[in-house]
């Protein structure tokens, strides 16, 4: 995910959305416990999936996976001779879950779906909880019921995907996105008291004639109300003043150093650079003056970003939309809140001193120029985002009897065409001449390193190779290593790859998959050549022009690559980097890390109570809860040896009606009105405050201190 498109593979599955102000059980607290109407299915009903073991306690389910797999869990399946359960009698599916590990965090998600993928009527909700070793909290799933959250309006901006309430497919508690190394204890978990809170307010679904316009003049949902909601300029400057005095008062964390390093801690060697080392056996940045860093820090710190489009739509906005059709809603609220039109500089003063405040101590990916040529703060840069001007492939396409080459569309470049490498070996120099930043960055202390693309289809270059044409230089490179194995004979790789090549022209010319073990083996063969070719020719090109600087790899899409591409990017990148929307990453497989560094690029949670649709990849219940998984991601982070930081995505809520590919989630750190989350500032300062005793401590508590 960036702040300009969504790649996350996790945009695959639906995100819960509400459409809030129709009911306010988002703003309220769990529903009181005489409204609380327990689900007591039968225990035939449940079922363990994927070698996951249950078993009763009184009127409690354990249960237990040592192996993860794929959705490895519990299901709870409607009774004989019943289609479905009915979960339209509540507001919120919640259930009580403690941790029964002493040593491992749990990660486990609540599920529930309606109708059929066969007939394209699936829809599911879902959320997630992180917990720590003997931990138990609640985890709540609000319903978001198809008879309330369907507008009847025209042209309304409805609830992606509502269910059908009184036709659940089934409950799940299961893991998915399996990274986790296998191990005692992985999940084992107590869970009890399923039930349904509140009741749903169908009495506040709002007519169709009266749901036109819903945003009102500051980006925000008109029909809803929440704490800190701005409702006049006054509002915006009053806030403003009030988080200004309190910025006054606050100071950066007591063991931090200027650069955010630990002040207080082992001091080793200062090379006036950061640089990575390892000590007490777990790994750290250390920082220009010789000091222990781990990196907590925010993506896309920036004035404002995502406008949405109102062209298409003016009837969704009090207020007229221009000319261009952009409604920069935070751009205008900033406006207003600084009382000019030009605010940058006094924004970024007040941005460095809230990262001050917040216990934040770097600048993530695609942080404003401006704010990082103040050097105040340490920052990471990206010296592109899959640059598009660089070599990519073609592809072979037989359609209506003729023979078509276009573009593949796959996400990736053609790394042996010499082109590559003159260009991306040369990234830094070339961005440098071009940017003051970049051109500053080479030997500004504060810059930690830089990040070349961000979620690239290493799962797609096979297809990309086979696909291509005979003279894409990868598919002759391919070729190439094939003519040097079988000594040149074509005969010979008929015989291994069980196929009726005529000549090598013919190999060349070939668009289909063999289904033999030794063209796999080629395949996997000629794979680690090309990724290991990709990252030695973007190493050069940051090394070549700042030796001291660190390569932080390329924002792996989760962790689900092919050894070869781990062991690439372990030999080539400083540090490696993963994207990872996950409730924990505590149990994530040192295995894959080769005994180096990771950071993590992008994680977040978001809730639906502050008049958003969407509430993001990780949903939570509550602000309140979104920011106790915060913590949680980050502890477990803290914990695992191999991690040298995580950064959130992102900094501020996105529109209201998404941006440009649709994307609209509730993740910031502050909301459309430039409205900090006090939880979220809160739980990010208890993070920066204790992150190094708490790293070196080495184990999972729910306190930091």
């Amino acid at each position: 995910m960036k702040f300009l498109q969504l790649t996350s593979v996790l945009t695959a599955m639906s995100v819960l959305s509400v459409l809030p102000g129709m009911a306010l059980a988002a703003q309220e607290k769990p529903a009181a416990a005489e409204t609380s109407v327990p689900l007591n299915y039968a225990k035939d009903q449940y079922k363990a999936c994927y070698k996951a073991k249950i078993k009763w306690e009184g009127d409690s389910l354990v249960l237990r996976t040592d192996t993860p797999e794929w959705d490895s869990g519990v299901r709870i399946n409607p009774a004989k001779g019943k289609k479905f359960l009915d979960l339209s009698k509540g507001k919120v599916l919640a259930v009580d879950v403690q941790n029964l590990s002493d040593k491992n965090q749990l990660r486990l998600t609540m599920h529930i779906s309606t109708g059929s993928r066969k007939e394209k009527n699936f829809r599911e909700a879902y959320t997630g909880i992180g917990l720590n070793p003997g931990e138990k909290r609640t985890m709540r799933l609000y319903l978001p019921h198809e008879a309330i959250f369907k507008i009847d309006a025209k042209d309304a901006h409805n609830l992606k995907n509502p269910l059908d309430t009184a036709k659940i497919n089934a409950i799940e508690f299961k893991m998915i996105w399996p990274y986790e190394a296998g191990r005692k204890d992985l999940v084992h978990c107590r869970l009890s008291n399923l039930r349904l809170e509140g009741t749903p307010e169908f009495a506040k679904k709002i007519p169709g004639d009266k749901y036109m316009p819903f945003i009102d003049d500051y980006g925000q949902y008109k029909h809803g109300e929440w704490p800190e909601k701005i409702h006049s300029d006054a509002d915006l400057k009053k806030n403003h003043e009030k988080e200004l005095a309190e910025l006054e008062k606050a100071s950066a964390p007591a063991e931090w150093n200027r650069f955010g390093g630990w002040k207080n801690g082992p001091k080793l060697k200062a090379t006036g650079y950061f640089r990575v080392s390892k000590y007490q056996n777990k790994w750290f940045f250390v920082d220009p003056e010789g000091r222990l860093f781990w990196s907590s820090g925010i993506d896309v710190l920036r004035t404002h970003t995502d406008a949405t489009w109102g062209n298409k739509h003016p009837q969704w906005f009090t207020k007229a939309v221009p000319k261009d059709g952009l409604m920069p809603f935070t751009h205008w609220n900033l406006q207003k809140k600084y009382g000019k039109e030009n605010y940058e500089a006094d924004f970024f003063k007040v941005l460095g001193k809230r990262m001050t405040a917040w216990g934040v101590n770097t600048i993530g990916n695609w942080g404003a120029d401006e704010f990082m040529l103040m050097g105040e703060k340490p920052y990471v840069l990206s010296l592109c985002d899959f640059d598009r001007e660089l070599p990519k492939f073609k592809e072979v396409e037989v359609k209506d009897g003729q023979t078509v080459v276009k573009n593949s569309g796959i996400k990736f470049y053609d790394v042996f065409d010499p082109a590559f490498e003159d260009q991306m070996g040369n990234i830094l120099v070339n961005r440098a001449a071009a940017n003051p930043l970049v051109k500053k960055s080479i030997t500004d202390p504060m810059c930690i390193g830089y990040f070349i693309d961000n979620e690239l289809k290493f799962d797609r270059i096979m297809h990309a190779v086979m696909k291509a044409p005979a003279d894409q230089p990868a598919k002759t490179e391919f070729v190439k290593g094939l003519k040097a194995k079988y000594k040149d004979s074509v005969e010979e790789l008929n015989k291994a790859w069980n196929t009726k090549f005529a000549s090598w022209e013919d190999v060349a010319n070939n668009t289909e998959f063999p289904k033999t073990e030794a063209y796999r083996k080629d395949e996997r063969a000629f794979y680690k050549k090309f990724v290991n070719e990709y990252f030695r020719i973007c190493k050069q090109g940051i090394k070549s022009a700042a030796p001291h600087r660190l390569y932080l790899g390329c924002r792996f899409v989760g962790f689900r690559n092919p050894g070869a591409v781990w062991e690439a990017s372990t030999k080539h990148c400083d540090i490696s980097s993963v994207n990872s929307y996950a409730n924990s990453i505590a149990n994530t497989n040192r295995g894959d890390f080769r005994g180096r560094p990771v950071i993590v690029g992008e994680f977040h949670f978001g809730t639906y109570d502050r008049g958003m649709f969407s509430n993001s990849l990780m949903p939570q219940y509550s602000q309140e809860d979104r920011a106790v998984s915060y913590k949680r991601y980050m502890q477990g982070a803290l914990v695992h040896p191999n991690y040298v930081g995580a950064h959130y995505f992102q900094f501020r809520d996105q529109p209201l009606t998404g941006r440009y590919d649709g994307e609209g989630y509730q993740i910031g750190f502050v909301d459309v009105a430039d409205t900090p989350y006090p939880e979220m500032t809160k739980a990010a300062r208890e993070v920066g405050e204790n992150m190094y005793q708490y790293r070196l401590k080495g184990k999972l508590e729910n306190e930091m201190k």
